[in-house]
């Protein structure tokens, strides 16, 4: 919206966890920029059996973490969208992985794709230190309480577990040790979210603990540390975690 305002153009936002009419609104208001995610904007399309709003003025469609989106099974919600828009629109996706098998997936909705690479394909950035432990489960909390001893005063440190239930007990077990710290994960509302995220970057804690929700998109300034206290399941999710920090240049582990 800050480049958009000073341009003289409108940009709306339509996702889920926020009021409906407001963003139908703002659609039929007019918009040259319209940043969504595929599920509510598939309701909208679908609304009034299609005459409430339509994409056959879309010339670019972006794509973003697009391998995430056909790897969680949006393919048929991707595939009703491009549907939706101009034939001849340039389409451009863009992530940080992008498995070979997923490729594949792509080249449905591409016509003679070129595909730019920035660095290495499927690679940590190379300004991240990485650090792997193997330890028993039981010595997990204290290992973790160590390295937050070392590294709290550093800067901000982002903690990646597993399941909801681990990331509401981890927080209890770190309160209880005196470290205020925060929580996101998928059961949150996305006002809860967007609170949370709001407090981590400005200070009100320094430690976030969260599932894999926050593995992607997530830029705070000044974030030292991933701790993964349980492995990722995929490759391209552990590329995607350790990712939040390094960013920019900056040095981190």
């Amino acid at each position: 919206m800050k480049f958009a305002k000073v341009l003289g153009i409108r940009s709306v936002p339509v996702n889920g966890g926020s009021q409906t009419n407001k963003q139908i609104n703002a659609l039929k208001n007019g918009a040259e920029i319209v940043i969504c995610t595929p599920g509510r904007m598939i309701n909208f399309l679908c609304k009034n059996n299609g005459r409430m709003i339509n994409l056959h003025k879309v010339t670019y469609l972006v794509l973003d973490e697009a391998d995430r989106m056909f790897d969680m099974g949006f393919e048929p919600q991707i595939t009703h969208i491009v549907q939706s828009t101009r034939p001849n629109r340039q389409t451009v996706l863009f992530s940080a992985t992008f498995p070979r098998t997923v490729e594949q997936l792509t080249l449905q909705i591409l016509t003679k794709p070129v595909d730019i690479q920035v660095g290495g394909r499927n690679v940590v950035n190379k300004d991240i230190s990485q650090l792997v432990e193997v330890r028993s489960e039981s010595e997990w909390l204290l290992r973790l309480l160590e390295l937050l001893g070392k590294w709290y005063e550093k800067g901000k440190i982002l903690i990646f577990v597993q399941s909801q239930a681990t990331c509401d007990s981890l927080l209890k077990n770190l309160l209880s040790h005196g470290y205020t710290c925060l929580s996101l994960h998928g059961a949150k509302n996305q006002m809860d979210r967007e609170s949370e995220i709001s407090d981590f970057r400005n200070d009100v804690s320094k430690i976030l603990i969260a599932t894999s929700i926050a593995a992607r998109g997530l830029d705070v300034k000044e974030l030292e540390l991933v701790i993964n206290f349980h492995v990722p399941n995929h490759y391209e999710d552990y590329i995607h975690r350790v990712g939040r920090t390094g960013r920019d240049g900056r040095k981190e582990s």
